[in-house]
């Protein structure tokens, strides 16, 4: 492992009042925790939030180090300037583990999906490499790292591709799903074989696992739960939207003129399919998804693709038709959602490569998009904007941030992340305010991770809810009816965590249930 250009810390024998991060090492520790911000199972909302959703990978806490199991993938985690554990010291099933130095300053990713996970805990100067083109990466941060040769990239046209040297880099770690484990120092993301219910939940929830290895739980909780109380108080104000009303139908689609069939690229209709992540999202924003009952017109590399034709009539009765990429020029203008100017793509104002960077750890994000574009009218979302679905009957410009732009884009590449979605917990703790406040806002106001942490807990605290109650009381009894109805959302609104397996063997502190321990 290249050497770190390390801060160590003089620390006190026992153990440490916060977790060692940014390349500091602990010197003179004999005994005690290492980790006191640690990924908690637990209750949500809590101070250091649950892994309480996905269900692929666990976390056992040790003084000095911390053992990761992601399917047969186990690593051990030890902390910078303590002795590593040896085979006897650690638990039966990770006496094999590979070792990993934490917290670990210098990573690299395969895909630009894990690019937020690293802005959300605040590592981006740990991002060394990127194994693929930053061509389709969006962050004017790492956009602007990568031109000023903070980041090295792939560099070449295919199939002459060429990849940065990670071990001459120094990677300690590269996160990457399953195409990319012969990568250097490979750290493998299960996320996308998370499976419903909640599987964007799940996928979000990776910022913890990733968090693990830069020693970021404190953080990667903050992240996590601004996502999760958002999603479930986005759904909170949807639900207010449809409660009298039929489901908006939808028809999710994308055109692909490359589609071969019988040895000709005649193109065809990629089209929905049921128990997918949009699935989820749509049925969250109050819509329906049209799923096509119809035998494909074609088939093209195993997947089936519908003629023009063939759309328009399993399309006929779509509020909505949105297309999960570039707009393509076909005549679909006999639907009603093109008459009704409800048709969109997702090169909206952060642009065309936004929506695969963001839209998997940002399921909030996206849940605001879709309730905008199926209720636009709707009061209870008054505010929010889309941030990615585009008006293509509107023909609204291509967004995103040029080159040009990213000095004034990303002033600082050390401020904190900037979340896509707006804070809807805030917005309906005012909505049930019967004291006299300050107007909902109109405007986005973008979270970041410093303040989501304090921000969402109060908004979505008992003990907050509670001290309303008295203080209401004593006003007048008719009001009390309307705080205790407002309690009662605050304790429906959760979730409950999937059901976790027995933890694996000789686990004094197991964190995170794997689904086959």
């Amino acid at each position: 492992m290249a050497r770190r250009a390390a801060l160590v810390l003089a620390s006190a024998a026992t153990a440490s009042a916060a977790n060692y991060v940014g390349g500091q090492c602990a010197v003179g520790v004999t005994s005690g925790d290492l980790f006191p911000d640690k990924c908690v199972y637990g209750t949500q909302f809590t101070a250091t939030v649950a892994a309480d959703y996905s269900l692929l990978w666990e976390v056992a806490y040790y003084d000095s180090y911390k053992v990761v199991k992601n399917g047969d993938a186990v690593h051990a985690l030890h902390q910078c300037g303590v002795d590593a554990p040896t085979s006897e010291e650690l638990p039966a099933y990770a006496v094999e583990a590979t070792l990993v130095e934490v917290p670990v300053t210098a990573v690299a990713t395969t895909s630009s999906t894990y690019l937020p996970f690293i802005e959300m805990l605040g590592e981006r100067r740990a991002l060394k490499a990127y194994q693929s083109s930053f061509y389709y990466v969006s962050s004017p941060c790492l956009r602007k790292m990568y031109r000023d040769g903070l980041i090295e990239a792939q560099s070449g046209d295919w199939p002459n591709t060429v990849n940065p040297d990670l071990e001459a880099l120094g990677v300690q770690a590269t996160f990457a799903s399953s195409w990319g484990m012969d990568e250097h120092n490979a750290v493998l993301l299960t996320d996308t074989a998370e499976q419903q219910p909640n599987a964007v939940l799940k996928t979000a929830e990776y910022v913890e696992y990733v968090g693990l290895y830069f020693n970021r739980e404190k953080e990667a909780a903050a992240a996590i739960e601004h996502i999760v109380a958002n999603w479930l108080c986005t759904k909170e104000a949807v639900a207010g939207v449809v409660k009298n009303k039929a489901p908006v139908k939808v028809l999710w689609a994308q055109y692909w003129g490359s589609a071969t069939c019988g040895g000709e690229p005649i193109g065809g209709w990629s089209v929905a399919s049921g128990n997918t992540w949009y699935s989820e999202i749509i049925e969250a924003a109050g819509g329906q998804l049209i799923v096509p009952a119809v035998e494909a017109a074609c088939e093209s590399w195993g997947a089936p693709y519908l003629s023009t034709e063939q759309l328009l009539e399993v399309g006929a009765d779509a509020d909505v038709f949105i297309s999960p990429g570039p707009w393509e020029d076909q005549d679909v203008s006999s639907l009603k959602a093109w008459e009704n100017g409800r048709v969109f793509d997702n090169q909206g104002p952060r642009g065309a490569n936004d929506w695969f960077e963001r839209r998997v750890v940002e399921p909030d994000a996206v849940l605001q998009d879709l309730a905008v574009a199926f209720y636009p009218d709707a009061t209870e979302l008054e505010g929010l904007s889309r941030k990615w679905l585009r008006d293509v009957v509107a023909e609204e410009p291509v967004g995103g941030v040029s080159d040009e732009d990213l000095d004034a884009a990303c002033p600082d590449i050390d401020a904190p992340y900037e979340f896509s979605s707006t804070d809807m917990c805030a917005r309906l703790v005012l909505d049930n305010d019967p004291t006299p406040t300050e107007p909902a806002p109109t405007t986005d106001q973008q979270a970041t991770t410093e303040g989501s942490s304090s921000s969402s807990k109060k908004s979505s605290s008992p003990d907050a809810a509670s001290g309303g109650i008295i203080a209401v009381a004593v006003i007048a009894s008719a009001l009390v009816l309307l705080v205790v109805g407002g309690l009662s959302y605050y304790a429906n609104r959760r979730l409950p965590p999937p059901a976790k397996a027995l933890p694996a063997d000789n686990q004094p502190v197991v964190t995170k249930a794997a689904e086959t321990a």
